[in-house]
C-alpha cells in the first residue's frame, strides 16, 4: 500500500538523519517511488529549510554546522511576506526576458515561483541557492556569476563576478536589501554584496525592488542603488514608484 504523503516525506528525513546526502535515483528506489513523485516531495521539503536538492543529489541540511544555516535561518524570518511579494514579483516578468537576479532569500522564493510560471527565460545569479533551486529547470537558460563565495550570504562576488555580470546587459533586476529608506535608496550589510549588485543594476533597463516592510528606515552601512535608480518597489502590502512615494 502507498505511502501518505507526510508518511513518505518523514521516511526521506529520516534516511538524510542516517545518510548525510543521498543520489535522487537511489532515494527514489529506497522509497519506491517515481523520480516525479520524488521530485514534488524534495521541492516541498526544501521549501520548508529541511534539506537542499540540486544536481541529482540531496543533501541533508545540519542546522548547527551546516554553511548554508543562516540561508536558511533567514529564509524563515518573514517568510509570508516573501512568499507574497514573489508572488506579486512574478506579474512583472514576461516568457524571454533576461534577468538578473540577487541572491536574497526573497529573491530565491521568487525563483521558485518562476520554476512554475514561466516556461523560458534567461537568468543570471549570484546566489548559490538559485542556481541550485533552478538547476533542473528545462526550458531556462541558468548562467552564474562566478566568482568568490561569500562566506553567511551564500553568493557569489569578486572581481571575476562583476566582470562577467558588466559583460551581460538585462532587461530586468529584481533583488532585495539589507535596507530601504525612501528619500535615499538601498543599503546593504555587505559591501560586496552591494559591489556586485551595483554592477547589476547599471547593467539593467528595469530595476525593481523586492522587500518586505520590517527592512524600511533600517540602518545597514553600505549604499547600493539611489532611490531614483530604482523602478518599482514591491512590499507584501503594495506597490509603488520610488520617487512617486511621499
Amino acid at each position: 500500500m502507498a505511502l501518505k504523503k507526510e508518511d513518505r516525506r518523514q521516511n526521506i528525513l529520516s534516511v538524510l538523519s542516517e545518510r548525510e546526502s543521498i543520489d535522487t535515483q537511489e532515494l527514489a528506489s529506497l522509497m519506491d517511488v517515481s523520480l516525479v513523485t520524488l521530485r514534488r516531495d524534495l521541492r516541498d521539503l526544501q521549501k520548508s529549510g529541511l534539506l537542499i536538492n540540486g544536481y541529482g543529489v540531496v543533501r541533508a541540511v545540519n542546522q548547527e554546522t551546516d554553511p548554508n544555516s543562516f540561508f536558511l535561518r533567514r529564509l524563515r524570518v518573514e517568510r509570508e511576506s516573501k512568499e507574497i511579494i514573489a508572488s506579486k514579483a512574478i506579474e512583472y516578468v514576461e516568457e524571454n526576458d533576461v534577468l538578473f537576479i540577487d541572491e536574497s532569500t526573497t529573491c530565491y522564493v521568487f525563483a521558485l515561483k518562476l520554476s512554475r510560471a514561466f516556461k523560458k527565460l534567461h537568468i543570471i545569479t549570484n546566489g548559490i541557492n538559485i542556481l541550485l533551486a533552478l538547476s533542473k529547470i528545462q526550458g531556462f537558460s541558468v548562467e552564474s556569476s562566478g566568482g568568490s563565495l561569500q562566506y553567511g550570504f551564500d553568493s557569489l562576488i569578486g572581481p571575476r563576478a562583476e566582470s562577467l555580470v558588466s559583460s551581460i546587459y538585462a532587461n530586468k533586476f529584481f533583488f532585495s536589501a539589507a535596507s530601504f529608506r525612501s528619500k535615499i535608496g538601498t543599503f546593504e550589510l555587505s559591501p560586496f554584496s552591494a559591489s556586485i549588485k551595483r554592477k547589476m543594476l547599471l547593467n539593467s533597463s528595469e530595476r525593481i525592488l523586492l522587500i518586505d516592510s520590517s527592512k524600511f528606515d533600517v540602518i545597514a552601512p553600505f549604499k547600493m542603488a539611489e532611490v531614483g535608480e530604482i523602478n518599482r518597489v514591491i512590499t507584501e502590502e503594495k506597490d509603488f514608484i520610488p520617487s512617486l512615494h511621499s
